[in-house]
């Protein structure tokens, strides 16, 4: 027992330390005090599955990267994603006030966004996270958000500049829905998407 708590006390210290988070900040963070944060990264106590999950939510890994071996690939961090998170009516008061620059930057930034989550979701599955997870769980929500978001900026981006450098008349609409449907519609084929890459994944 003491040589698997101490092992999984030195990948609890790794983790922290590759984040950059101190033990009084995780104790903070998890509400785990920082003496037995101490004592289970020394081995010097039992880690019992309450404490580990509360750590591990504080640390935004599974509870598995605790009892991974040196070989496997840590667990990376989730991006940032500003416009990925950003409330519906919040990003659709952004989208809405885009003239034809603007809207090409936005998607471009979007764009960068659902690149980097798409990233992610291939990191986390190569670092060996289950489907089940919730950390997978969330990255396939938040792809499918940013997915749904770029394809609205890309049209009203395309649109705008079609009117602006050919005289079209294109309507351009104000609202992400109004682009791609609501996101019950993206997800779904976001999910189609997934099942054709996994059963095909030279394709991805």
């Amino acid at each position: 027992m003491a040589d698997i708590d101490k092992a999984i006390g030195e990948r609890i210290r790794h983790i922290r330390k590759s984040k950059r988070i101190g033990q009084i900040e995780l104790s903070k963070l998890s509400g785990v005090a920082q003496g037995g944060i101490s004592d289970i990264e020394l081995g010097k106590r039992e880690a019992y599955p309450s404490t580990l999950e509360r750590l591990a939510t504080a640390l935004d890994v599974p509870t598995t990267a605790f009892f991974e071996g040196e070989g496997t690939p840590p667990i990376p961090p989730r991006p940032r994603t500003p416009l990925t998170d950003e409330p519906e009516a919040g990003f659709d008061r952004r989208f809405g006030e885009t003239d034809a620059d603007s809207a090409e930057g936005l998607q471009d930034r979007i764009g960068a966004e659902f690149d980097a989550l798409r990233q992610h979701a291939k990191d986390l599955k190569a670092a060996g996270v289950g489907d089940d997870d919730f950390k997978v769980r969330q990255a396939r929500a938040r792809l499918a958000a940013a997915k749904r978001r770029t394809l609205a900026a890309t049209s009203r981006a395309t649109d705008l500049a079609l009117n602006a450098e050919f005289g079209r008349d294109k309507p351009i609409y104000d609202t992400v829905a109004a682009y791609v449907g609501q996101a019950e519609e993206i997800d779904a084929d976001h999910g189609a998407e997934e099942a054709r890459s996994q059963a095909h994944p030279e394709a991805g």
